[in-house]
C-alpha cells in the first residue's frame, strides 16, 4: 500500500494549531493527520501558449525513465461544460440549472450538456421546460396534444425557447425513457454535444452550489499542480430549505471498497461517504471517484471516455471501473479543500428514477450481464468465465502509463481473488505513483484488434487535444499521442478521419431523404407499372390465341 507515516487522533480530538498542520481526514474510526508526499512540487504551472501535455522524448535517452513528478497544469480559463444527465426529473434538474447559472462567478463561461430522458405526458416536465419557466421564460416551451395521455405529441414552441434566459447555453439531447439504458449510456450520449469547453464537470439533477463555483473548482484543480488531475468527491447533502451555503472544509470522502456479491466487482457506495476530510491546506489525492462530482480537463473524455457498450450499468459499479480505466492513463483524483456541489436532501423522492433497470426487468438483466462481463474482462475478474476480447474495446479499455498491478497496490485491494480493502488501512497520504509521460494517455494497453468496436465521435470537438490515427493531406504523420496543438500545421488545413467516422453515420437526411424517394418511385414502377404491362400483354396474348382458335 502506498501510503506515508501518520500521526492519529480518536475521533473528536481537538483541532491542531501547529504551523505544520496541512489538514486531516477521517475513516470512520480515528482523524489522520495529512503530510505531504515527498516529491518536490514546486514546479510552477505552465503558461497558457503552444505546448504539450507529455515530456519530449528527446529530453531523455531512455524512453523507460518515469517521471517523478505529475505534468504541470496548463493554466487554463476557457468555457467549462457541465454535463447532466435527467431520467424523469425534470422538476429538481430545472432547479438546478437555474441555480447553476445564478452561482456562477461568470455565467457566460458556463456551457450546459443535458441528456433528457423523459416520457411526454404532462406529470412529467422536461429539465429544460422547468428551467425556462423559472428563470422566468414567459409561455411554456412545449405544446403537448393528443385524444389520450399515450398518444400525446410534444410540439416545440420556437419563439418560447429562443425567449428563454441563457437558452444558446444550453445543448441538449432527447431520448424517451423506454430508450433509456442507464447513466452511464446517458453520459456517454453526451460526447455528441461535447465542443471545445476546456474543462468538463459532470453532476447529478438534484445538485446544489457555492456561490462563484466555478472560480473555486478551477482554484481547486490548479492547485494539484497535475495536467492530468481531477477533483472529485461524494457531495455533502443539504437541505433544500437551507439558507445560503457558508464555507465547509469537512469534504466527504469515500474510503472502504468492497466487492459486489453478484456482480463480482469493487464497489463503494455512491450515495454517501464513510470518511471526510477537514482543513486541508491543498487538494488531498484519492483512491476513488465520485460520478455525482466531477471536474478535470476535457481531455479526460478523449482519454477514458464513458463507455456506451456497458447499457444498465449502475454509477456505484460504474464509478471504480471507470476509475480504473483513467487511472491506467495517468490521471490522478483529489478531495478538493472544501465543499463546492452538494446534493440536495430528498423531500419527495423521485419514485421513477430506477424504472431505466426496473421496467422489463429480466430483458435488461441480459444486456446488464454482459455489461458486467465486459468490465471483468479489462479488470481480469473471470474466474472460468469467457471475457472479452481486451483489443477489440479500443479506448474503452486500460491504458498503458500505469497497470494493474500497481492499481491493487494504491487502492488496497486484489482484483482477481476479490479481496476488498481492509479496514486497517489508511484513508490518505498515499504516494503519487509514477509513470512515464512519453507515454500517450490514449494508447491502449492492448491494441492488436481484429475487430475493432465503434470507437467514440465528437461531432463538436474539432480540436481534439491529442491526435488518434488520424489522416493528414498534408503529409504530415502523426502518431498516438502526439498532440494537435504542437503541429506545425494549421488545424484549419487537417482534415481528420478516424476509423469509426468511416461508416457514414454523418450522411445528411436531405440526402438520405432523396435516396429514399428515388427507391419509392423505382420500387412502384418496377412492381405496379411493369408488373400491369406485363398482365396486359399476357391477357392480349391469350385473346388472340382464342380469337385464332375460333376462326
Amino acid at each position: 500500500m502506498n501510503d506515508i507515516g501518520i500521526n492519529a487522533h480518536e475521533d473528536g480530538a481537538g483541532d491542531v494549531s501547529a504551523s505544520s498542520f496541512e489538514g486531516r481526514f477521517y475513516d470512520g474510526k480515528i482523524w489522520t493527520d495529512v503530510h505531504s508526499e515527498i516529491v518536490d512540487r514546486t514546479a510552477p504551472p505552465k503558461k497558457k501558449k503552444s505546448f504539450s501535455f507529455l515530456r519530449s522524448s528527446s529530453s531523455s535517452s531512455s524512453s523507460s525513465k518515469i517521471d517523478k513528478i505529475p505534468v504541470p497544469p496548463v493554466f487554463g480559463d476557457g468555457k467549462i461544460l457541465v454535463s447532466i444527465p435527467s431520467f424523469r426529473d425534470g422538476q429538481r434538474c430545472g432547479e438546478t440549472l437555474l441555480e447553476l447559472f445564478k452561482k456562477a462567478k461568470d455565467p457566460d463561461n458556463i456551457v450546459v450538456s443535458l441528456i433528457e430522458q423523459n416520457q411526454e405526458n404532462e406529470d412529467d416536465p422536461f429539465c429544460i421546460e422547468v428551467y425556462c419557466k423559472l428563470a422566468g421564460g414567459g409561455n411554456d416551451i412545449y405544446e403537448r396534444n393528443g385524444p389520450r395521455p399515450e398518444t400525446i405529441k410534444i410540439i416545440s414552441n420556437v419563439e418560447a425557447r429562443e425567449k428563454c434566459p441563457r437558452n444558446d447555453q444550453i445543448r441538449l439531447i432527447k431520448v424517451h425513457d423506454i430508450g433509456a439504458k442507464g447513466p452511464t449510456w446517458a453520459r456517454a450520449l453526451g460526447r455528441k454535444i461535447l465542443g471545445n469547453e476546456e474543462f468538463c464537470l459532470q453532476i447529478a439533477t438534484h445538485s446544489s452550489f457555492v456561490d462563484n463555483f466555478d472560480e473555486k473548482v478551477r482554484n481547486e484543480w490548479l492547485s494539484t499542480n497535475n495536467e492530468y488531475g481531477i477533483i472529485s468527491n461524494q457531495p455533502k447533502q443539504r437541505a433544500t430549505t437551507m439558507p445560503e451555503l457558508s464555507p465547509d472544509q469537512k469534504v466527504p470522502r469515500n474510503c472502504a471498497i468492497d466487492f459486489l456479491e453478484v456482480e463480482k466487482l469493487p464497489h463503494y457506495h455512491s450515495q454517501w461517504a464513510d470518511g471526510k476530510v477537514d482543513k486541508l491546506n491543498k487538494p488531498l489525492l484519492a483512491h476513488t471517484w465520485a460520478p455525482a462530482f466531477s471536474f478535470a480537463k476535457c481531455h479526460l473524455e478523449e482519454s477514458a471516455p464513458y463507455d456506451g457498450f456497458t447499457p444498465f450499468v449502475s454509477s456505484d459499479v460504474e464509478a471504480f471501473a471507470r476509475f480504473a480505466r483513467f487511472w491506467t492513463r495517468g490521471y490522478d483524483v483529489y478531495t478538493p479543500t472544501q465543499n463546492i456541489v452538494y446534493t440536495k436532501k430528498e423531500g419527495q423522492p423521485n419514485e421513477m428514477q430506477n424504472e431505466w433497470l426496473t421496467k422489463w426487468k429480466k430483458r435488461k438483466d441480459r444486456l446488464l450481464a454482459k455489461s458486467l462481463l465486459r468490465i471483468r474482462s479489462y479488470l481480469e475478474i473471470l474466474g472460468e468465465e469467457s471475457g472479452v476480447r481486451l483489443d477489440n474495446m479500443g479506448i474503452y479499455g486500460l491504458g498503458k502509463r500505469r497497470t494493474l498491478k500497481q492499481l491493487n497496490e494504491f487502492v488496497g485491494i486484489e482484483l482477481n481473488t476479490e479481496q476488498s480493502r481492509s479496514e486497517l488501512l489508511p484513508c490518505g497520504n498515499f504516494r503519487w505513483v509514477p509513470y512515464n509521460s512519453i507515454i500517450s494517455p490514449i494508447e491502449n494497453l492492448y491494441s492488436n484488434p481484429d475487430d475493432l468496436q465503434p470507437q467514440p465521435i465528437y461531432p463538436l470537438r474539432t480540436d481534439l487535444t491529442f491526435a488518434n490515427k488520424y489522416e493528414f493531406n498534408t503529409g504530415t504523420d502523426v502518431s498516438e499521442g502526439d498532440i494537435l496543438n504542437n503541429l506545425s500545421v494549421p488545424h484549419s488545413s487537417l482534415k481528420m478521419s478516424s476509423p469509426s467516422q468511416t461508416r457514414g453515420d454523418n450522411i445528411p437526411y436531405s440526402t438520405l431523404f432523396i435516396a429514399w424517394l428515388f427507391g419509392l418511385v423505382l420500387w412502384c414502377y418496377v412492381h405496379v407499372v411493369l408488373t400491369k404491362n406485363v398482365s396486359g400483354i399476357r391477357i392480349k396474348s391469350r385473346r388472340g390465341k382464342n380469337s385464332y382458335k375460333n376462326k
